[in-house]
């Protein structure tokens, strides 16, 4: 069990990064406010969750901001400390959308991973990659063809209202500020109708620069 556990300590504290994964978005909090909100149930379980988070999209395919962000994740066990660091399992889904209720969806999905952090620290990550664990993306306006692992959905809390523990069994309740990013297989890879028309526009510049020449 031992050996798990640090197995386990070392896949999450050291993330790799989706292997050929191109960067979609990421996405930074908009307010200076706390809204990220963490629950401690009193009983083994906690929740992390915000709804109507405005956030700004850059880099990637998009570039906006006064989006929504919601986010709503369950711990599915024990939290534990291995070493320095707190490790939770949390199973969840996200929407970041330009109206309330996930309606004009740029980017969705469902996610099951850990997040880790230092035990007594001002801040918590949650690190998804696809492979190994479990992330399947959505969107009203890219195609599915682009949102295929490897994939992966990052999420950095900072300036935790209380420090980062344990209580009962789970992660303590907690406010905090986030920042995140979202990558996929093929997100920057062109269309073949995008191909296309930079082929032809290649040709005509060859043709233009033999007219030149011979004249």
């Amino acid at each position: 069990m031992r050996k798990l556990l640090m197995a386990t300590a070392l896949a999450v504290v050291l993330p790799v990064a989706a292997a050929n994964a191109a960067l979609i978005t990421s996405f930074a909090q908009e307010s200076g406010s706390n809204t990220i909100t963490s629950t401690n149930n009193g009983a083994g379980v906690t929740t992390i969750d915000t709804t109507g988070a405005l956030v700004t999209l850059g880099g990637g395919l998009f570039n906006v901001s006064g989006v929504n962000f919601d986010l709503s994740a369950t711990s599915t066990d024990t939290a534990v400390l291995v070493g320095t660091s707190v490790i939770q399992h949390y199973s969840g889904n996200f929407c970041i959308s330009s109206g309330a209720g996930c309606t004009g969806s740029f980017l969705s999905g469902t996610f099951t991973d850990a997040a880790f952090g230092a035990n007594g620290g001002p801040g918590l990550t949650v690190n998804v990659n696809n492979p190994p664990e479990s992330l399947a993306l959505a969107s009203n306006v890219l195609p599915a063809s682009e949102l295929q692992p490897p994939s992966s959905f990052n999420l950095t809390f900072v300036n935790l209202s209380a420090p980062l523990g344990i209580v009962g069994g789970s992660i303590d309740s907690f406010t905090a500020s986030f920042t995140g990013d979202i990558s996929a297989s093929a997100a920057n890879v062109p269309e073949p109708t995008t191909m296309a028309v930079l082929g032809m526009g290649m040709l005509g510049l060859g043709m233009v620069r033999a007219r030149r020449r011979r004249e």
